[in-house]
């Protein structure tokens, strides 16, 4: 059983419940407590008013609109429903009318609390509680983090720690020895005074601190980097040979990223094992949720050609991929559309294809050239010169012309992939000169 809900797990819930299976059918196929499922839609369901639902008819929300005799009501002159015909689906009344009550669904006192399953759902005008599993993450996540923020202390206990604190600093005294002597009347911890010092919640400050005088402010490392080693469980290397072996037919898309200077810009690199047609994304920061846009980008402009495309994808273990969610899954409708397996730590030869591809992008742009100053038409216009060039494993033949056969001509204009003239590619620096 799992001891809290992840954003995998809720996506898997919302899908559930719009195929309308119950809060027990749900728990057995997810590993979740029924209760722990009917508590989690319950307390993260968001509420829509009715002037906000999208639904194919008008909002007229009102309990009495079908039996309603109340004539003349509207004066607007270019009303369709003057005539009191079909006032029904008209709404305007709604905001002044006396006579005015909100319908309201009953179906939200019992299980699943929500209108996910319901078939009405796109012809219903009526306000809505809806389980979306993004939202219901965020928001479990703000939680968090506000629970974990903060001081826990009342201005009682607060006004007691200053008396007996203060004037005991301000004498010299260190806070380690004044916890240690007045433990039964604090009974709080050394950090915790240094918590409140810093923020300036005592009347002593950090200055009344013999050794904060001496000591030079540590100089930062930078942003530590907290991946989760779960997000690569049942994704090894060992997992993706095991899931190819038994569905061969599934195409592979190998992930990698190239650096231009240190803490610059940097590409996101896609390359099509079954041809070798690499795909470039400039991106201002090497971290996981620019990955995270390019896949949203990619699944706009290709629709349902995505699938076809990215149907399995292998990266390094860098922590730019330690989001594999939202590369198989459409967050937006929780359809999972891929797989995503890592390779083995220092092991880049497992996506060889991939790493052998960039020497066409440092014939370009050397190794240690800033990328700062190039735009992602630049990169496409280098990308275009690179899938265009024969290659002698091919017979002469481009990634472009493999893409093109395998894939056709109209995911190639989704991508906006060009076909530049053997005669015409340039594969060195001067490509990009300005």
């Amino acid at each position: 059983m799992y001891k809290q809900l992840d954003l995998e797990i809720r996506l898997e819930i919302q899908k559930k419940l719009k195929e309308g299976k119950t809060f027990t059918e749900i728990a057995n196929e997810t590993g979740v407590h029924k209760s722990t499922v009917g508590r989690e839609i319950k307390e993260r369901r968001r509420f829509i008013h009715y002037k906000n639902v999208s639904s194919l008819h008008p909002k007229n929300a009102c309990i009495h609109r079908y039996k309603c005799v109340i004539r003349e009501k509207c004066k607007s002159p270019t009303c369709p429903y003057h005539n009191h015909k079909n006032c029904t689906q008209c709404d305007k009344c709604n905001n002044y009318c006396k006579e005015f009550e909100e319908e309201i669904c009953t179906k939200y006192d019992f299980a699943p609390y929500v209108c996910n399953p319901c078939k009405k759902k796109s012809r219903c005008n009526l306000s809505k509680w809806e389980y979306d599993a993004k939202n219901a993450h965020k928001e479990y996540e703000n939680m968090l983090s506000e629970s974990r923020k903060g001081i826990s202390l009342s201005a009682e206990e607060l006004e007691n720690i200053n008396r007996i604190v203060s004037p005991l600093l301000k004498k010299g005294q260190s806070v380690r020895s004044i916890c240690e002597r007045k433990k039964d009347e604090l009974m709080i911890s050394d950090v915790t005074i240094y918590k409140l010092l810093n923020e300036g919640l005592l009347e002593a400050d950090l200055f009344d601190l013999k050794r904060t005088l001496q000591r030079k402010p540590r100089r930062k490392a930078g942003p530590s980097l907290l991946i989760d080693s779960k997000c690569r469980k049942g994704r090894t290397y060992e997992d993706y040979k095991k899931y190819m072996s038994k569905q061969p037919d599934m195409s592979t898309v190998e992930m990698d990223t190239v650096e231009g200077k240190k803490g610059g810009k940097v590409m996101l690199t896609l390359l099509f094992k079954n041809c070798n047609l690499q795909l470039a994304f400039l991106r201002d920061h090497n971290d996981a949720a620019s990955v995270s846009k390019v896949f949203k980008d990619l699944r706009n402009v290709l629709e349902d050609d995505f699938n076809k495309l990215f149907q399995v994808c292998l990266g390094d273990r860098g922590s730019e991929f330690s989001d594999p969610i939202k590369i198989e899954i459409d967050i937006e409708t929780g359809e999972v559309q891929g797989k995503v397996f890592y390779c083995d730590p220092e092991n880049p030869g497992q996506k060889g294809g991939c790493e052998k591809n960039h020497q066409f992008i440092r014939y370009i742009i050397p190794k240690g050239t800033s990328l700062d100053g190039f735009t992602q038409d630049d990169v496409d216009f280098m990308m275009n010169n690179i899938n265009s060039y024969g290659r002698e494993m091919y017979n002469g033949q481009s990634p472009y012309e493999l893409f093109e056969r395998i894939y056709g001509i109209e995911i190639i204009k989704k991508l906006g992939i060009i076909l530049i003239p053997a005669d015409e590619i340039v594969l060195t620096p001067k490509l990009l000169k300005k």
